[in-house]
């Protein structure tokens, strides 16, 4: 017995049918030409931001996003505003999380110890925190945030339509979480085609099933290059090369394995770990790919 049928099928409808042997190069890339963009995510805060792109910078690199998966609820509006004010005038990209409904709601079920009960840990219960995630992006809208980091697909679902409506602003753009769990072209296409402008994969996706991946979408995709100890921790320094190659236009999310994720920014020595993370990527990726390009234009 073979899998000849089911791969016949998956190509017919319009997927690859393997992961590939030997990956062949991406030909999209961002808006400007470029294949990549280094990307920090974290409880960051305008100071750490700032003490980041200082640090990159006096080495030539660029940090290019800033995702703070903390959520909107959890600051105030002026800290909001300053995170704001302090990533356009870095040109940093900005991305906040939505929510988190998951971490702060009265449901038990993500205490349980089995792990089918922890994996929708993130998923919004109700019709209430749907509106209640609805308003947490209009607020944010209203205090100039255009990036957002989306845990549920339905909430998906929902800013999709309203960006497309015009009550949420046209440039509003919407990342696929990486806890959605999106680890096969098909979920990638699916999470794209509900409205995600860029989804974060599965952390440990190896570079064959992240070229099928590209294969089936042309949204950006969104990369752990390295991960804290809750989620793996490791490094894979010497993949960066052909993620890039193979899964351009990728977000290359180095530095997490300088810190664990909780509600408190990154302390000074934590940035100085996750600036060196991403200093021995770059040279690596330097090193190993030359040809390769970043994307330095801000999309939003």
């Amino acid at each position: 017995m073979t899998l000849d049928r089911a791969r016949q099928w998956l190509t017919r409808v319009g997927l690859p049918g393997a992961d590939p042997g030997d990956p062949v190069a991406s030909t999209a890339r961002f808006a400007d030409g470029g294949m990549y963009k280094w990307e920090v995510a974290g409880a960051l805060d305008a100071a750490s931001v700032a003490a980041l792109a200082d640090r990159l910078g006096g080495f030539g690199l660029r940090l290019h996003q800033a995702t703070n998966t903390v959520g909107t609820m959890r600051y105030l509006d002026a800290q909001l505003t300053d995170l704001v004010q302090t990533c356009a005038g870095l040109g940093v990209q900005l991305r906040m999380a939505v929510g988190p409904r998951g971490l702060f709601d009265i449901g038990g079920q993500k205490l349980a110890s089995g792990v089918v009960a922890a994996a929708s840990a993130y998923r919004l219960r109700g019709t209430d925190q749907l509106a209640q995630a609805v308003d947490d992006v209009a607020h944010a809208s209203d205090l100039g945030i255009r990036g957002f980091l989306v845990f549920d697909e339905g909430l998906l679902t929902v800013l999709a339509r309203l960006r497309a409506s015009g009550l949420l602003p046209a440039g509003t753009r919407l990342k696929a979480s990486s806890n959605m769990g999106a680890a096969n072209p098909a979920h990638v296409r699916l999470l794209a085609e509900a409205g995600a402008d860029s989804v974060n994969v599965q952390r440990d996706l190896d570079v064959r099933m992240l070229a099928a991946i590209r294969a089936a979408t042309p949204a950006a995709l969104d990369v752990h290059t390295d991960n804290p100890r809750s989620t793996g921790g490791f490094v894979r320094g010497y993949d960066v090369p052909e993620i890039v190659r193979v899964a351009a236009p990728v977000y290359l999310k180095s530095g997490n394995a300088a810190q664990d994720f909780s509600d408190e920014a990154p302390s000074a020595r934590q940035i100085d770990a996750i600036a060196h993370q991403i200093l021995l990527d770059d040279q690596l990726l330097r090193r190993m790919f030359p040809a390769a390009v970043a994307s330095d234009r801000a999309e939003f």
